[in-house]
This record gives structure tokens, sequence and C-alpha cells, in this order.
């Protein structure tokens, strides 16, 4: 009987522990806070040497649609090669997959960049958002939503 317990664990429990370290060791985790609800999901766009930043998600290198649990979600970009990046996120609390907006143009939905900067007349430059990602090593990027 204890035979079988010790190779449950082995079997079962220590690969699991295994592969979330595998996880946890190398990439851009983005921790996402200050959401007004849990509607929607929120739209992560992974930008490098700022091509497409930060409005054409189609040249993003890396894109996620999260869901939100206790006004905060997060995701890790994992095999991310060394470079410059820049984040831009959207909470699309109707999940219309864009930024809706006022009749003055102002955003009704939340949103961040990188480093938490803020723009002026519309979204920071790649200059101010970006930082440097050294490949095989983990980050931690902290974006607090805006609304």
């Amino acid at each position: 009987m204890q035979n079988r317990v010790i190779s449950f664990l082995f079997i079962f429990i220590f690969p699991t522990i295994s592969l979330y370290n595998n996880i946890a060791e190398d990439g851009i985790k983005v921790n996402i806070t200050n959401l007004r609800n849990n509607k929607g999901h929120v739209l992560v766009s992974l930008f490098m040497e700022g091509n497409g930043y930060p409005e054409n998600n189609n040249l993003a290198i890396r894109k996620a649609s999260l869901t939100i649990k206790n006004n905060s979600t997060w995701v890790i970009f994992t095999g991310v090669p060394s470079g410059k990046y820049a984040i831009a996120i959207l909470h699309d609390e109707n999940d219309d997959l864009h930024m809706n907006k006022t009749a003055l143009g102002l955003p009704k939905e939340g949103y961040g960049f990188s480093n938490n900067v803020m723009g002026a007349f519309g979204p920071p430059s790649y200059k101010r958002a970006n930082f440097i990602y050294k490949a095989n090593t983990l980050i931690e990027i902290n974006i607090k939503t805006r609304y």
C-alpha cells in the first residue's frame, strides 16, 4: 500500500510541480490590476522593437485574451527572444475586440501600457513604454488599468 502511494506521488504529483516550475522560469509575466469589474476579457499585445505599437495588433509578436478574476489577471509570454518590447492592454468589457470611445474620442473601456506610462493626447510613445528583455530570464511587468 505504501509503495502505491509513493508511486502515485512520483507519477502524478511531482511531474506537475516540475512542469509548473519550467513554465515560470523564463518569459515576460504581465500582471494587470485595477480592473473595474470582471466583465469581458483583457486583451494583451506584446510588441517587439516598436513594430505596430500600439494599435496594429496584427504586428504584435504575442497576443492573449485573458479572463478576469477579482479585478485582475495575468499572463506569461514564454520563449521570447531578447530585445526591446512594449505592451498595450485593453479591458474589452463588451467583448467586441476593439476600444469603444465616446463621441469626443475618449476611451470608454480600460487600457494600459508597460511602464504605466500615459500619453498626453493618445497613447504614449514606444520610447516611453518600452523595456528590455533578456532571453531565458523571467521579468514581471505590472500594468495598472486606467479608465
